[in-house]
Parts: C-alpha cells; sequence; structure tokens
C-alpha cells in the first residue's frame, strides 16, 4: 500500500512537471511576434517591430531571447528610429509558472540604442484595432498574487544620444523589483555605471516600488553617484505629481570635471552644496541653499574661503568671499536674486569689494539705475592690483549712478550726475556712452578745479637689461633745411565715434600753466568735428577760439580761427606745449584753413589770415638770433611794439603789416613768405640808431625760416653816407609807425599802444671809428 502511495504521488508530482516541460519543448514562442509588436504598437502609439526570431530555451530556468528590437522615432524626429536593442532575453523561474505565475529572474537589454529630442519620449497610447484580442486575457477574478514579478533588469552597452552629445552606459542594473505586482512593496536596488565626455560615474541607490510611484502614499528614492573627485547624494520622496529631495555634493577639486562640462573649470577645492529642492503643483522651489568653497584659482583671484546662502529661491543670494589679487588682500560680498538676474526683471543688488583700505560698493535695482561709491585714501596703493604704477592722489572718491542700455551693458550705459573729488582737484557731469555701430558720448564736464600734474603717471622703474654688444652707429640724418617738420597727422580715430559734449573747468593746472574759465562744447559726427565756442582765461587776457576737422575727406582739413586781447604769448603757447619766441602783452587775430596729410602739407595749403600785435615784450629764440645780426639787437631783443599782419592763400603768405620797434630803433617793411619752401622775400627798412648816428636804410630779408639772411650792404652804406657826406638821413619807403601798425595787425580793432615811445637820436655825428664799431657789433 505504501509503495502504491508512493508511485501514485510521484506520477502526480511528475504529471505537472511534464507538462510543463513538454509545453516548453514545443512551444512556438516566435508565433507571439505580430501579436506583441501590435501591443506595443498600442501602447506607445509608434510603429515597432522585432527584426529576429523570438526563441525560447527549455531548462530549470527557461529563457525567452529576440534580436533587433526597433521602435520608431516621432514624427519629425531627426531619425527614423528613436530606441534599438540589439538582443533582449528574459530568464524565467520554472516552479512559479506551474500556479500560473510569470517571475522573471532578470531582464537583459544589451546594445540598446536611444535618441531623445524634442519631447519624443512621451507617446500617446493607441486605440486598439478592432478584432484584435489582447496579448494576455483579463482575469475575471483578481489574483491576489502578482501577476509578473520581475527581480532583476539588466543593461548592458548602451548608448544615449540627447541634444547632440552621446552618453555611454557599459552596464547598469537594477534589482528586487515586482512589477504589475497587486500591493507590492519591495523596493528597488540600483546600481549603474555611466560613462559621459570621458568620465565615468558610478551610480547607487534605491527608489519604491516601481508601482507605487506616482500613488497617493509618499515614495521614497535614494540616488548617490560617484564621477572623478564628486560625490553627489539626492534623497527624498515623491506623492502625486510633487517631489521634495534633499540635495548635497561634495567636489574636492572642481577642474576634475573639466571633461564632463565641457569647457575647463577654475581648479576650486574643498566645495560642498545643500540643498532643499521641491516640485509642487509643476513649480520648482530651492530652500536651505548653502554651499563653502575652501580654496582655489578663479579669474586670476587666489580664493581663501568663500561662502553662499540662499534661504528660498524668492529671497536673495549672500555671498562671502576673501582671497589674494596680485598679492594684495581682497574682500567680497554681496546679495542679488539670481532668478530675476537670469529672467532681466528689476531686482536689488549689492555688492562691496575691498582691498588696500579702498572699498567700493555697488547697489541699487539690476537691471534699472545702479549706484557706484568708492573711496580710495591712496591710490597708489591699489598699483600692485592694477599691475602698473598709478598717479599718487590721495582722498579719492567717486560717486556716480548709471544705467545699462540693453542687456548686460550690450549698448551703452547712461552716466547720471557724478562726481569725482581727490587730491588733484574735482570733476563732475553727466555722460551718455553708446557702443553699438558707431560709438558715441555725449553730456557735460564741470569742475572747479583740476591739475593734470597730479594725475601723471610716474615713470616705471626700468628693469636692468644686459649692455648689448656695441654696435656700428647709424650715419646721421641729412637735415632737411626745413623748420615745419613732416610729421604725419592722424585723424582718422575721428572717423570712428560721435561725440556731443560740452565741458566748463573753472581752473586748469598745467605745470606752472593755470588756466581759468574753459568752457567749449565738441561735437563729432563720424569724423567731422568741430570745437565751437572754445574760450580760456590766460594770463593778462581771455582766448576765443573756433577750430574744426574734417577726417572724412582726402587728405584731411584743419581749420583755427579766434583771438583775444592782452595776451601772454608764454602762457598761450605753452598750452599747447610750445615756448614762445616772444613775450609782452599780446592781441591775437588769426582764421587759418588747410589740408594735408602732415604739418608741412598743412602749411603748404594755409589759406587765412594771422595778425600779432605785441607791445612792451622782448624777442627771443630763432627771431632773435636773426635780428643778432643787426647793430643794437645782439643778446636779446627789447620789444617796445611788435605787428605781424599775414594774409595766406595756399601757402604763399602776403603781409600787410610788417613793423618792429625797440630801444635800438624800427624795422618795417612789406613783401611775403612762401610756407610750401619756406623761402623769405620781405622789403624791409630799418630805422636804428648806431653809435649815437640815426641810420635809414633798406635790409631786404631773406633766404630760408631755418637760415633768415639780412641784406646789411644799404644800412652800411647809408650809415657812412649819413657820417661823411653829413646830409641828412636817407628815406627808406614801407616802413609806418607803431600805432598804424598794430591797428593793421588787430584787423582794423583800435587797441593799446606802448605807454612810451623812444627818445629820437641826436643829430651830432660820432668819430668814424665809434660808427664802425656799431655796425660790426663790436
Amino acid at each position: 500500500m505504501k509503495k502504491a502511495l508512493l508511485i501514485a504521488g510521484g506520477l502526480l508530482l511528475a504529471t505537472p512537471l511534464l507538462a510543463v516541460a513538454g509545453f516548453l519543448l514545443f512551444f512556438d514562442a516566435d508565433a507571439f511576434r505580430p501579436r506583441l509588436a501590435e501591443a506595443v504598437q498600442r501602447a506607445t502609439g509608434r510603429d515597432f517591430r522585432i527584426e529576429g526570431l523570438i526563441r525560447l530555451s527549455p531548462a530549470l530556468t527557461p529563457t525567452i531571447a529576440a534580436d533587433g528590437l526597433v521602435l520608431a522615432n516621432s514624427a519629425g524626429g531627426s531619425a527614423p528610429e528613436m530606441l534599438r536593442i540589439g538582443h533582449a532575453e528574459l530568464r524565467l523561474a520554472l516552479l512559479p509558472l506551474i500556479s500560473g505565475r510569470i517571475e522573471v529572474k532578470q531582464l537583459t537589454l544589451e546594445a540598446g540604442r536611444l535618441l531623445l529630442e524634442r519631447e519624443n519620449w512621451r507617446f500617446t497610447r493607441a486605440p486598439a484595432a478592432p478584432g484584435v484580442p489582447p496579448l494576455v486575457a483579463p482575469s475575471a477574478t483578481p489574483s491576489r498574487q502578482p501577476l509578473l514579478e520581475l527581480h532583476a533588469i539588466l543593461l548592458r552597452d548602451w548608448r544615449v544620444t540627447w541634444n547632440g552629445e552621446e552618453f555611454r552606459i557599459p552596464q547598469m542594473r537594477l534589482t528586487r523589483p515586482t512589477l504589475l505586482a497587486t500591493g507590492a512593496d519591495q523596493p528597488l536596488d540600483v546600481t549603474a555605471t555611466l560613462i559621459a565626455r570621458g568620465a565615468e560615474a558610478l551610480i547607487e541607490g534605491q527608489i519604491g516600488p516601481p508601482m507605487a510611484m506616482g500613488g497617493p502614499s509618499p515614495w521614497p528614492f535614494r540616488i548617490g553617484a560617484v564621477l572623478p573627485g564628486t560625490r553627489l547624494a539626492i534623497e527624498g520622496t515623491q506623492t502625486g505629481t510633487d517631489w521634495r529631495a534633499a540635495i548635497s555634493a561634495g567636489i574636492p577639486r572642481l577642474d576634475l570635471l573639466s571633461n564632463l562640462a565641457g569647457r575647463p573649470l577654475p581648479p576650486l577645492t574643498g566645495i560642498s552644496l545643500r540643498a532643499q529642492a521641491a516640485l509642487t503643483g509643476g513649480v520648482p522651489s530651492l530652500a536651505a541653499l548653502e554651499g563653502r568653497i575652501g580654496g582655489g584659482e578663479f579669474a586670476g583671484v587666489t580664493l581663501t574661503g568663500a561662502r553662499f546662502t540662499q534661504a528660498t529661491l524668492a529671497a536673495p543670494l549672500a555671498v562671502e568671499a576673501t582671497g589674494q589679487f596680485r598679492g594684495a588682500a581682497i574682500s567680497l560680498t554681496g546679495e542679488a536674486m539670481p532668478a530675476a538676474l537670469v529672467a532681466g526683471t528689476p531686482t536689488p543688488v549689492t555688492l562691496r569689494v575691498s582691498a588696500a583700505n579702498a572699498t567700493l560698493a555697488l547697489t541699487g535695482d539690476w537691471p534699472g539705475t545702479l549706484r557706484l561709491d568708492a573711496t580710495i585714501p591712496d591710490l597708489t596703493l591699489l598699483a600692485p592690483l592694477a599691475g602698473q604704477p598709478l598717479p599718487p592722489l590721495r582722498e579719492f572718491v567717486l560717486r556716480a549712478g548709471f544705467t545699462p542700455r540693453g542687456p548686460m551693458f550690450r549698448e551703452g550705459v547712461q552716466i547720471g550726475e557724478f562726481s569725482v573729488t581727490s587730491s588733484a582737484g574735482d570733476l563732475a557731469g553727466a555722460l551718455d556712452l553708446r557702443w553699438l555701430a558707431t560709438p558715441s558720448v555725449t553730456g557735460r564736464l564741470t569742475s572747479s578745479r583740476l591739475d593734470l600734474g597730479a594725475l601723471r603717471m610716474p615713470a616705471p622703474v626700468p628693469e636692468p637689461a644686459p649692455a648689448p654688444a656695441p654696435a656700428a652707429a647709424p650715419a646721421p640724418a641729412a637735415p632737411s633745411g626745413r623748420v615745419i617738420p613732416e610729421t604725419p597727422i592722424n585723424l582718422t580715430p575721428l572717423r570712428h565715434f560721435d561725440a556731443d559734449l560740452t565741458f566748463a573747468f573753472a581752473e586748469w593746472i598745467q605745470g606752472t600753466l593755470v588756466l581759468r574759465q574753459m568752457e567749449g562744447r565738441l561735437v563729432n559726427q563720424a569724423g567731422r568735428a568741430r570745437l565751437e565756442p572754445m574760450a580760456v582765461t590766460l594770463p593778462g587776457g581771455r582766448l576765443a577760439l573756433r577750430a574744426a576737422a574734417d577726417a572724412v575727406a582726402e587728405p584731411p582739413v584743419l581749420q583755427l580761427a579766434g583771438g583775444g586781447q592782452g595776451l601772454d604769448p608764454v602762457a598761450l603757447l605753452g598750452a599747447f606745449g610750445t615756448t614762445s619766441p616772444v613775450t609782452g602783452r599780446t592781441d591775437l587775430d588769426l582764421d587759418l584753413r588747410g589740408q594735408g596729410a602732415t604739418w608741412r602739407a598743412l602749411a603748404a595749403s594755409a589759406t587765412g589770415h594771422l595778425g600779432l600785435a605785441v607791445i612792451e615784450g622782448r624777442l627771443s629764440g630763432a627771431p632773435a638770433l636773426a635780428l643778432a645780426q643787426l647793430p643794437g639787437f645782439a643778446g636779446g631783443v627789447p620789444v617796445t611794439c611788435l605787428a605781424l599782419r599775414g594774409d595766406a592763400d595756399r601757402g604763399l603768405v602776403r603781409f600787410a603789416a610788417f613793423y618792429l620797434e625797440g630801444a635800438a630803433g624800427r624795422l618795417g617793411g612789406e613783401g611775403g613768405m612762401s610756407l610750401r619752401d619756406e623761402t623769405l622775400a620781405i622789403r624791409m627798412s630799418a630805422d636804428l640808431r648806431v653809435a649815437g648816428v640815426r641810420v635809414r636804410a633798406p635790409v631786404p630779408l631773406t633766404g630760408t625760416l631755418a637760415s633768415p639772411r639780412l641784406e646789411l650792404q644799404g644800412l652800411t652804406e647809408g650809415a657812412l653816407g649819413a657820417v661823411l657826406g653829413g646830409s641828412s638821413p636817407t628815406a627808406v619807403t614801407g616802413l609806418s609807425d607803431c600805432a598804424t601798425s598794430l591797428r593793421i595787425a588787430r584787423g582794423g580793432r583800435e587797441g593799446p599802444v606802448p605807454a612810451t615811445l623812444p627818445t629820437p637820436p641826436s643829430n651830432a655825428q660820432p668819430p668814424l671809428n665809434n660808427l664802425l664799431r656799431g655796425l660790426l657789433g663790436r
């Protein structure tokens, strides 16, 4: 009886096993290929095909495998295929099949190629075709056991393309899942290796049961990633469509992530980040953001520490940092709203920088009006930061308000009222700067005192250089014999900007020269510039000028006009960096225009007039050397009256007034000069006192500006004739008087004349030897 029972029991146990084994041996799995493809197409709304056969391998752990699984891309995609799986394999548990359960030990997907673009991962379920039975018939009575259990998912050799860039996944494993399980509560373990841009990341973590994701109960997740020199962690829950998570990261060296970022990253060290993130109702939020940087290099600054915090996205981000730049300690604090800055909406901004006892503060609303305040007790202490010597300014204070034009100052900046004070003086005004298309500057500048000498950069101390090898001395340049230099006139920069700038300086100091009440307006329109009006008070009088330049013309055109009364020529020419050959009370009247690429060419085309009236002065320099050939004019020439009036026509000058009067007598004449070749042709007459004798005689002035030549033969003959013949002084022509000549030089305007004129000489005749000594200058 026992034997019969054992046999019967064995048959009962073997029969199902034999039935299952027979099913596996004779079951044609490939017959389900069309129905499986149809089911996937209905679930995704995309074409799906299986290019290889579906194979079933009978064993204690049966295996179902298929090759070439292809899912089509969305309409309008860049490629016809969104997903291709080279090989798929299911390993089934045998015993659960007897009870009607499908238990998958492992799903393996190999050689996957996934393309993600333009949200092609969103699918639309297609309606089932009429008359097509479902792949699995629904059960009339729900089972309490899972219909399908999946214990592990393994991905091998996957490549994911996103936004034109490819990411490699050599291997990813998901373990302990339960899918399509009623009431399943087992979490899912995740391990994966991800390679992107040559950087390998190990991902480990655990997520809640997949079937519970998006449900009403909190669905937990915990994921960690290890990258080269970086650890990331995120832990939180999902409830419905809302997410909450705590994020932390530790980055020992930021530059190790350069390959992953696709660009060089600064070598910052000791970085830690913490934040609370959430997605509620589709709205992201960030809270309790905190970050620290231990040190490193950034933008040439050596950081010694940095910290930033942000309570919420609606709160400002606060930043604190300390470091060194070019050996100088600096510190920085700031607050701003990052989200508003990115969106371009107005937001308060505060930035403060301190270095070398100097402070700079930037406050205001971005992208609205900002205010800049800077206080620098000693500007020279900032020379290491600037990388060059700075002017020795003390108590430098800057106050300015400015508004950007265009996003991130792309179009320019409008500087409202600003003021600068320092030991060199003060400067104030308002400017509007634009740099799109043609750069331009408009506005005004004012100052009560400005010392340009205090703004001069100190000369850098040259480093000692090795002694150069002896070289042959260059051959000296051949003298040009010209006074007017062949220096190019470069007006090209005027073509590249527009300007409309008014200025008023109460006191302008340049070395020993003090200019007062300097006022003017500069207007430039893409190379056509004018300075009009322009007025300045010099020592002795006020000078008014008008200047114009046309840099568009080829060659360029320059014009200068204006004048003044009672001027000091030393101060006048000193304002232009030139030494004056004459001193005294001077009236100036000029209007000259020329065209040329060099100063010599400009002079050769000069047209207009120049009038110069001087009283009670002295000649020096080249004019004094030329007149030293005359008796009584050696060693500088005291000037009682000097009048010059020249009318120029394309470089040819005709003198309407040419008069000089001093203690030695009078000189006057007519004629002209050529600025084209600098030659002189002046018929000059002299009325001189030579050894007590009044001598009148013609003294032609010829030669060039570089080598003027006085023809003294007529003067000598006139003097000898006056002594030997005993006749009256010889009459000469072209010799006017002081008052008339000064009026002509002033353009017909009356003006001051010398207070006293020289006493006429005595008619007593001196001995001949005294006369000869006077003529010879001995």
